[in-house]
């Protein structure tokens, strides 16, 4: 029978990996593994604009008509304002705390950087993990010919066991 001491969860909120987080839930429960969740990302890709630039009185705007794009570089006297980004880590931090504390597990939340494959397995080797569980993302065909899914490139490169939950 497989045994593990340490099981870690890729997570990152969505409806995949919460499956995956509950999988992982019910086989620390019966193997006695502890858990760690790991959410990582990448914050170049990560962040979304949460406060975007408002054109001053007078502002230029570039092209023939379009009123919706203001062109600061032609203003004269209006300095671009800085783009305000938040990523969504606090809130993936919170669903992952509140699924563990609903199913009344004590579990360790990891924040990693980097390429979320790279940065999971990793981490998993850092902690001694004895298998890692993740859910399946769905991507349109192209994407996923181009890219590769995290899941695929994390099954391809890890020697930790990985679970794929779908």
């Amino acid at each position: 029978m497989f045994h593990a001491d340490r099981i870690i969860v890729a997570f990152d909120g969505s409806d995949n990996s919460k499956k995956a987080l509950q999988k992982a839930i019910d086989l620390s429960k019966t193997l006695h593994a502890r858990i760690t969740v790991a959410h990582s990302h990448d914050r170049k890709e990560n962040q979304t604009i949460i406060d975007p630039p408002r054109p001053a009185a007078g502002a230029s705007y570039i092209g023939g008509g379009m009123t919706s794009v203001p062109d600061p570089l032609m203003s004269e006297g209006v300095q671009p304002q800085p783009m305000i980004y938040e990523d969504q880590t606090e809130e993936v931090v919170a669903e992952a705390r509140m699924l563990l504390n609903d199913n009344q597990i004590d579990g360790d939340i990891d924040i990693l950087e980097g390429d979320p494959a790279s940065s999971i397995i990793e981490h998993a080797a850092d902690i001694s993990a004895d298998l890692i569980v993740m859910g399946s993302r769905d991507q349109n065909r192209l994407k996923k010919l181009l890219f590769g899914s995290v899941s695929e490139k994390l099954s391809s490169k890890s020697d930790i066991p990985v679970l794929i939950v779908k």
